[in-house]
């Protein structure tokens, strides 16, 4: 069995959620860059736009964060 890497839970800034990347960072922020300002204006928006993308993980408040 492969075992997954461990990966980093991140905490949102504003409202608090709780994150992994699924991606490199890099590649999140260069996404952030082409979306147009409406869409990068609003951190709830931005959040549900990386998560649809399968850029992030959405780490649920109910659920314990994974091991760092």
């Amino acid at each position: 069995m492969t075992e997954r890497p461990k990966q980093k839970v991140r905490v949102m800034r504003y409202g608090g959620i709780k994150y992994v990347h699924n991606v490199p960072r890099e590649e999140i922020s260069s996404f952030i860059d082409s979306l147009p300002e409406e869409k990068r204006s609003s951190m709830a928006e931005l959040t549900q736009v990386l998560k649809d993308e399968g850029l992030i993980s959405i780490i649920p408040d109910d659920e314990p964060s994974p091991p760092c």
